[in-house]
């Protein structure tokens, strides 16, 4: 299998799963939008207010910001000092490239592994405004999007740098 081939598969992977994220995070903003009109409804209108609402908006939230920060790192949306990287050409700033983003995965790899012993110790407790949500679930969100971070991250660079070796090939500068 050649590099073209390769990178055309890593890029329909990379589109289907930042689709799917996509469509996570609508759903999640919607639910949220929902469970928030409802309660000022509630609160306002009907005068019995909804006790779940604002835990279960904070938890959707949560989810939400860690799913989206991986889309953040898709579109090269998270703030980044690149004065060094856009000075070097060639091997010196790929070089570069690798390295900071194996420092970024170590880092990342650190929070999937911590961020699960921490969801772990909210295997026995539970929120009771929230249907007694296992707080397992919300405290989930910090490794699970920090997976998705380091998944990201990894595709992208493979496809930057993919992209600057088929582009010096073909003689570009």
């Amino acid at each position: 299998m050649n590099n073209q081939t390769m990178m055309a598969r890593l890029q329909k992977a990379d589109h289907i799963l930042a689709l799917s994220i996509k469509i996570i995070c609508v759903t999640l903003l919607a639910v949220i939008v929902l469970s928030i009109s409802a309660s000022i409804f509630t609160r306002f209108v009907v005068f019995s207010p909804l006790n779940f609402a604002n835990a279960l908006s904070k938890y959707l939230m949560m989810w939400m910001a860690f799913l989206g920060a991986g889309l953040a790192i898709r579109e090269g949306e998270h703030i980044v000092v690149d004065i060094l990287l856009r000075k070097l050409k060639g091997k010196n700033r790929t070089r570069l490239l690798l390295f900071i983003n194996t420092l970024v995965s170590v880092f990342l790899l650190l929070i999937v592994y911590y961020g699960y012993l921490y969801a772990l110790s909210g295997i026995d407790s539970s929120d009771p405004f929230v249907f007694g949500i296992n707080m397992m679930i919300p405290y989930l969100s910090v490794p699970v999007g920090a997976l998705y971070m380091l998944i990201q991250l990894n595709i992208t660079t493979l496809l930057q740098l993919w992209g600057e070796q088929h582009h010096e090939q073909r003689g570009g500068v």
